[in-house]
């Protein structure tokens, strides 16, 4: 199931994507096999490259792929210093053993006033509290059969305030940031739970009540 926050992720870039003149030269950080977002982008007649990269094997056969980079987000030394206009992170941050590297590799990699979109959970909400304490392979349970497998969690950052504090103090100024409900997406295949769920995304959403809503859209400009 696509959520919320995964589509306004792909909302921003097609604004971005709009504004460019040309190809547009981006890439997908911590892409693992998925090209949703890509063939999303494509669908709407945006031209682009869309690199990628992963800890582990992200190659794919498409046509706006030139590079597939087997590294962390921490350390990517294969990609030459400000290569790309454009990055996105879909649901990764949450992996990421040290934000202050990510940070800092990241504004490396993206060229003076280029943009940084990513999506993530809000380690304060209920849901993801519990997913701390919880094990990969419990994880696992709520992803759908034949999608990628559930890494592990490390939530290196405490809050959102957290996370963007220290993107802060390494050459990222936050442009926008907007919360999302996020439980009806991982129950949703449950039988009973789900109309659960769904009520109280509704209420936490009605509410705004940021503490009760587990996925964040942040983009960043790079200042350095």
């Amino acid at each position: 199931m696509q959520t919320e926050a995964e589509k306004y992720l792909i909302k921003i870039l097609k604004k971005l994507l709009t504004l460019k003149k040309g190809m547009a030269n981006m890439i997908n950080l911590g892409a693992a096999k998925s090209v949703v977002i890509e063939e999303d982008l494509k669908k709407s007649g945006h031209k682009f490259i869309c690199d990628r990269s992963d800890i582990d094997n992200c190659q794919v056969n498409k046509p706006y792929v030139k590079h597939c980079y087997n590294c962390s987000l921490e350390n990517m030394k294969p990609i030459k210093s400000n290569s790309y206009a454009l990055a996105f992170a879909n649901f990764v941050m949450e992996h990421i053993l040290d934000i202050k590297k990510m940070a800092k590799e990241t504004s490396r990699i993206i060229e003076k006033e280029g943009s940084l979109i990513i999506s993530l959970p809000n380690p304060q909400a209920p849901e993801f509290v519990v997913a701390k304490k919880t094990s990969t392979k419990f994880h696992q349970l709520f992803r759908k059969k034949g999608h990628d497998e559930a890494y592990p969690v490390n939530y290196a950052y405490k809050s959102i305030d957290n996370f963007i504090a220290i993107m802060e103090k390494n050459n990222w100024r936050l442009l926008e940031k907007k919360y999302f409900p996020a439980t009806y997406s991982y129950l949703h295949r449950f039988p009973i739970i789900k109309s659960l769920s769904r009520g109280y995304d509704r209420m936490a959403n009605y509410f705004k009540a940021q503490r009760l809503l587990g996925h964040v859209v942040l983009h960043f400009k790079n200042i350095k």
